[in-house]
């Protein structure tokens, strides 16, 4: 086991400009707001959707890409280097991945919510583009940091569900104008399931093994339990998807299953980081974290009942719902609530300057107000698709939103309070 605390060690060293990480999480606020407020717009919408283009779909991929994925973009760029002290090749590369990816996003959303074929087809280019940069640059780390087991394993195989996901999506794309798939409803499913829990998903469970023990300044997990782990959860993907792709139940309950028991190992490990950990009040984002891997407990189990047949529409709907906002959602603003005080903190340090600590920079009462409306969002909204009703929908999407902007909030107050410190002066690596 490892000390990750460890990696912070000549961390500042190895601090990016902030003006790169932020205009990723600049991006994912932005379309954070987006999200929850296309949701309460068209309540109608996202308590029936079964696929196709309209208000739902752009709100679901102003979630994918627009929040998680570009927030994971932030994330590994500035975050890698740190954890594993390689060095990000390519700093201009990193900046021109956002003008492709961020404007591309916004592209893609405004052509599916229109129902319009080209921009669909130009703004999902233009995010294949940026991934592509982000996925050279990201791999390029992780191959040179093989001695960090899990985020090598966890993330190259991300990587690669990443490469799988965005095929898919332009399969879909071209489908849409010309429809020649026999089974555009399943594959849209397993792209669901493989951007969700193979890219996102093994990229949160990877950055776990680093970042939990990090912010309890605790233990790594053991090496032969993340190896447990890791084959569970991706034998679970496959099952799973190729379960769902051919419509045999079995296998995709199978999928369910051992994704259930990679969960169950994975916990184990995170709750013993808290609970040994040397930090022991981590504020609000411990409630998000706990309550983010409740969900996907939750999620996987909605999978498996589904996929026994006890759900009819509601249940792929609830499944996605759970996985998607409930697990990946909460988890990741939970991480973004300690990574962005952190990354403030070390930004505003400079020579005969006193750096905030992260604590001063991350208020309490902001950050409960905005779980309080997370929570009341997915409670409302997930009842709406349960029974098919818009107006909890609709009140759930406008406590999501105000949640939202509160969330903006809080990370507009980190960039004002450390905007001017004087510090050290970054070289970049063109």
């Amino acid at each position: 086991m490892s000390f990750p605390g460890a990696v912070l060690m000549g961390a500042q060293a190895r601090l990016l400009d902030p003006t790169i990480p932020y205009r990723y999480f600049a991006a994912a606020l932005g379309f954070h707001i987006l999200l929850w407020a296309l949701i309460a717009a068209f309540p109608e919408d996202a308590a029936v959707f079964a696929g196709g283009s309209g208000p739902a779909l752009a709100a679901l991929h102003s979630l994918t890409l627009g929040v998680l994925t570009a927030t994971a973009m932030g994330a590994a760029f500035q975050m890698l280097p740190v954890a594993t002290g390689r060095p990000l090749r390519s700093t201009r590369a990193a900046r021109i991945a956002s003008w492709f990816f961020i404007p591309g996003t916004g592209l893609l959303i405004w052509g599916m919510a229109a129902g319009e074929h080209l921009p669909m087809a130009l703004g999902g280019f233009a995010v294949a583009l940026g991934l592509g940069i982000f996925l050279v640059l990201i791999s390029e780390i992780l191959w040179r940091a093989r001695g960090f087991e899990p985020l090598g394993r966890f993330g190259l195989t991300a990587l690669a569900a990443l490469l799988v996901g965005v095929a898919l999506g332009f399969v879909l794309i071209m489908d849409d104008d010309h429809g020649f798939l026999d089974q555009r409803a399943r594959t849209a499913a397993v792209h669901l399931i493989v951007a969700g829990f193979g890219f996102m998903g093994l990229l949160a469970l990877g950055f776990s093994h680093v970042l939990v023990p990090l912010f309890a300044l605790a233990q790594g997990v053991p090496a032969g339990e993340s190896r447990a782990t890791f084959a569970l959860s991706a034998l679970g993907l496959v099952a799973g998807a190729a379960g769902v792709y051919h419509g045999v139940w079995f296998l995709a309950a199978g999928g369910a299953f051992f994704g259930l028991l990679g969960a169950a190992l994975h916990l184990r490990g995170m709750a013993r980081c808290l609970a040994t950990g040397m930090r022991k009040n981590l504020g609000v984002s411990a409630l998000l974290l706990r309550a983010g891997w409740g969900f996907l407990v939750t999620s996987l189990i909605v999978g498996l009942v589904t996929a026994l047949g006890f759900f009819e529409m509601q249940g792929p709907r609830l499944f996605a719902f759970l996985a998607l906002f409930g697990w990946l959602l909460t988890f990741l603003l939970g991480v973004l609530q300690r990574i962005l005080p952190f990354l403030g903190s070390m930004n505003a340090t400079g020579a005969g300057t006193k750096p905030p600590r992260p604590s001063e920079l991350a208020p309490e009462g902001l950050l409960r107000a905005h779980a309080l409306l997370h929570a009341l969002a997915l409670v409302l909204v997930g009842t709406g698709i349960g029974m098919e009703a818009a107006l909890p929908v609709r009140l759930g999407g406008i406590a999501g939103l105000l949640g939202a902007v509160i969330y903006a909030g809080f990370a507009l107050r980190i960039w004002w309070l450390i905007h001017g410190r004087p510090h050290a002066t970054i070289k970049e690596r063109p």
